[in-house]
Protein backbone atom coordinates (compact mmCIF):
# COMPACT_ATOMS: atom_id res chain seq x y z
CA UNK A 1 0.00 0.00 0.00
CA UNK A 2 2.91 2.75 1.01
CA UNK A 3 4.91 1.88 -2.74
CA UNK A 4 1.37 2.27 -4.37
CA UNK A 5 0.79 5.68 -2.70
CA UNK A 6 4.32 6.53 -3.39
CA UNK A 7 4.14 5.81 -7.05
CA UNK A 8 0.72 7.80 -7.38
CA UNK A 9 2.46 10.76 -5.62
CA UNK A 10 5.45 10.86 -8.05
CA UNK A 11 3.64 10.15 -10.91
CA UNK A 12 0.87 12.85 -9.65
CA UNK A 13 3.88 15.71 -9.36
CA UNK A 14 4.99 14.81 -12.93
CA UNK A 15 1.83 15.81 -14.02
CA UNK A 16 1.39 19.06 -12.22
CA UNK A 17 5.01 20.39 -13.16
CA UNK A 18 4.21 23.42 -15.02
CA UNK A 19 5.10 23.49 -19.19
CA UNK A 20 8.21 24.86 -20.33
CA UNK A 21 6.83 28.47 -20.95
CA UNK A 22 8.69 29.69 -24.34
CA UNK A 23 7.81 33.19 -25.81
CA UNK A 24 8.60 31.51 -29.69
CA UNK A 25 5.06 29.69 -28.99
CA UNK A 26 3.38 32.68 -29.83
CA UNK A 27 2.87 35.03 -32.90
CA UNK A 28 3.27 38.26 -31.64
CA UNK A 29 4.14 41.61 -33.42
CA UNK A 30 5.75 44.82 -31.96
CA UNK A 31 6.77 47.98 -33.14
CA UNK A 32 10.62 48.56 -32.51
CA UNK A 33 12.04 52.16 -31.09
CA UNK A 34 13.07 52.59 -34.75
CA UNK A 35 9.51 52.30 -35.73
CA UNK A 36 9.87 49.12 -37.54
CA UNK A 37 7.95 45.62 -37.16
CA UNK A 38 9.96 43.33 -34.79
CA UNK A 39 8.89 40.06 -33.46
CA UNK A 40 10.02 38.06 -30.92
CA UNK A 41 11.68 35.71 -33.42
CA UNK A 42 13.92 37.86 -33.88
CA UNK A 43 15.72 36.88 -31.17
CA UNK A 44 16.02 33.28 -32.06
CA UNK A 45 19.06 31.44 -32.02
CA UNK A 46 20.45 34.12 -28.92
CA UNK A 47 20.47 34.05 -25.30
CA UNK A 48 18.29 37.41 -24.14
CA UNK A 49 16.69 38.61 -21.13
CA UNK A 50 13.06 40.63 -21.33
CA UNK A 51 11.33 42.38 -18.73
CA UNK A 52 8.47 44.78 -19.11
CA UNK A 53 8.48 48.69 -18.01
CA UNK A 54 6.11 52.16 -19.24
CA UNK A 55 7.70 54.66 -20.39
CA UNK A 56 5.55 56.79 -18.10
CA UNK A 57 6.04 54.97 -14.85
CA UNK A 58 7.03 57.01 -11.67
CA UNK A 59 6.92 53.59 -9.35
CA UNK A 60 9.14 50.95 -9.52
CA UNK A 61 9.72 51.48 -13.61
CA UNK A 62 12.46 54.00 -13.02
CA UNK A 63 14.11 51.22 -10.34
CA UNK A 64 13.87 48.24 -12.70
CA UNK A 65 15.48 50.16 -15.26
CA UNK A 66 18.80 50.85 -12.92
CA UNK A 67 18.85 46.78 -12.03
CA UNK A 68 18.66 46.20 -16.18
CA UNK A 69 21.96 48.89 -16.32
CA UNK A 70 23.64 46.98 -13.15
CA UNK A 71 22.61 43.87 -14.55
CA UNK A 72 23.81 44.75 -18.34
CA UNK A 73 26.79 45.92 -16.85
CA UNK A 74 27.54 42.73 -14.39
CA UNK A 75 26.80 40.70 -17.67
CA UNK A 76 28.87 42.20 -19.58
CA UNK A 77 32.03 41.97 -17.02
CA UNK A 78 31.46 38.68 -16.43
CA UNK A 79 31.90 38.06 -20.12
CA UNK A 80 28.13 36.92 -20.67
CA UNK A 81 26.78 39.89 -22.36
CA UNK A 82 23.13 39.81 -23.19
CA UNK A 83 20.48 41.55 -25.35
CA UNK A 84 17.19 42.86 -23.11
CA UNK A 85 14.08 43.36 -24.78
CA UNK A 86 12.22 45.49 -22.54
CA UNK A 87 8.21 45.05 -23.59
CA UNK A 88 6.15 48.53 -22.85
CA UNK A 89 2.73 47.94 -20.77
CA UNK A 90 1.77 50.88 -22.40
CA UNK A 91 1.63 50.71 -26.00
CA UNK A 92 -1.00 54.09 -26.24
CA UNK A 93 1.52 55.98 -24.74
CA UNK A 94 4.96 54.33 -25.61
CA UNK A 95 5.07 55.85 -28.97
CA UNK A 96 8.93 56.12 -30.58
CA UNK A 97 9.06 59.42 -29.59
CA UNK A 98 8.15 58.64 -25.48
CA UNK A 99 10.51 55.88 -26.20
CA UNK A 100 13.54 58.14 -27.18
CA UNK A 101 12.93 60.28 -24.11
CA UNK A 102 13.02 57.57 -22.02
CA UNK A 103 16.29 56.54 -23.37
CA UNK A 104 17.88 60.24 -23.06
CA UNK A 105 16.23 60.16 -19.32
CA UNK A 106 17.96 57.09 -18.39
CA UNK A 107 21.55 57.49 -20.38
CA UNK A 108 20.54 54.10 -22.80
CA UNK A 109 21.44 56.59 -26.07
CA UNK A 110 24.52 53.82 -25.85
CA UNK A 111 22.66 51.17 -24.70
CA UNK A 112 22.95 49.15 -28.40
CA UNK A 113 21.73 45.44 -26.95
CA UNK A 114 18.45 46.94 -25.14
CA UNK A 115 15.51 46.78 -27.54
CA UNK A 116 12.32 48.53 -26.87
CA UNK A 117 9.62 47.10 -28.32
CA UNK A 118 6.08 48.51 -28.19
CA UNK A 119 2.59 45.92 -29.33
CA UNK A 120 -1.05 46.63 -28.87
CA UNK A 121 -2.96 45.83 -26.20
CA UNK A 122 -3.67 42.09 -27.23
CA UNK A 123 -0.14 41.38 -27.82
CA UNK A 124 1.11 42.55 -24.68
CA UNK A 125 -1.39 40.92 -22.45
CA UNK A 126 -0.74 37.32 -24.70
CA UNK A 127 3.25 37.67 -23.51
CA UNK A 128 2.20 38.37 -20.10
CA UNK A 129 -0.42 35.65 -19.57
CA UNK A 130 1.99 33.27 -21.05
CA UNK A 131 5.04 34.39 -18.59
CA UNK A 132 2.44 34.65 -15.72
CA UNK A 133 3.51 38.64 -15.36
CA UNK A 134 0.89 40.50 -13.65
CA UNK A 135 -0.48 44.16 -14.03
CA UNK A 136 -3.13 46.48 -14.27
CA UNK A 137 -3.95 49.67 -15.41
CA UNK A 138 -5.90 51.99 -13.25
CA UNK A 139 -8.82 53.30 -15.35
CA UNK A 140 -8.91 56.67 -13.89
CA UNK A 141 -5.17 57.67 -13.00
CA UNK A 142 -3.79 55.37 -16.13
CA UNK A 143 -0.76 54.22 -13.07
CA UNK A 144 0.16 50.35 -13.98
CA UNK A 145 0.89 48.12 -11.62
CA UNK A 146 2.94 45.27 -12.37
CA UNK A 147 5.65 42.69 -11.24
CA UNK A 148 8.99 43.43 -11.92
CA UNK A 149 10.11 39.93 -13.45
CA UNK A 150 13.20 39.82 -15.63
CA UNK A 151 13.21 36.69 -17.64
CA UNK A 152 16.09 34.60 -18.99
CA UNK A 153 15.13 33.45 -22.57
CA UNK A 154 17.11 30.71 -23.97
CA UNK A 155 17.99 30.38 -27.96
CA UNK A 156 14.88 28.32 -28.82
CA UNK A 157 12.62 30.50 -26.72
CA UNK A 158 12.51 28.76 -23.41
CA UNK A 159 12.08 30.73 -20.46
CA UNK A 160 15.12 29.25 -18.17
CA UNK A 161 15.31 31.69 -14.98
CA UNK A 162 14.10 35.15 -13.56
CA UNK A 163 14.73 37.21 -11.20
CA UNK A 164 11.14 38.27 -9.52
CA UNK A 165 11.90 41.52 -7.26
CA UNK A 166 14.37 44.60 -7.90
CA UNK A 167 16.13 43.44 -3.96
CA UNK A 168 16.66 40.16 -5.76
CA UNK A 169 20.36 39.61 -6.16
CA UNK A 170 21.81 38.99 -9.35
CA UNK A 171 24.51 36.83 -9.05
CA UNK A 172 21.92 33.52 -9.64
CA UNK A 173 20.53 34.99 -12.86
CA UNK A 174 24.00 35.64 -13.96
CA UNK A 175 25.46 32.13 -13.18
CA UNK A 176 22.71 30.46 -15.33
CA UNK A 177 23.32 33.02 -18.21
CA UNK A 178 25.67 30.64 -20.33
CA UNK A 179 29.12 32.22 -21.34
CA UNK A 180 29.73 32.85 -24.76
CA UNK A 181 31.97 29.93 -26.84
CA UNK A 182 35.60 31.67 -27.27
CA UNK A 183 36.19 33.17 -31.03
CA UNK A 184 37.34 30.05 -33.12
CA UNK A 185 41.20 30.62 -33.79
CA UNK A 186 42.07 31.47 -37.17
CA UNK A 187 44.66 29.83 -39.64
CA UNK A 188 48.29 31.17 -39.84
CA UNK A 189 48.46 32.72 -42.90
CA UNK A 190 51.18 31.48 -45.36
Amino acid sequence: MRTTLVCWLVSLSAMAAPDEKNVLALRTSWVAEDGKKQSLEAFKGRWYALTFIYTSCAGSCPLTTKKLKRLDAALEKAGKPLELAVVSLDPTHDTPEQVKQYRARYQLEQASRWRILVGDDAQVRTLTMLLEFKYTKNPESGVILHDNTVYLVAPDGAVKASMSSLDEPMEDFIAKVPARPAPAARAPSR
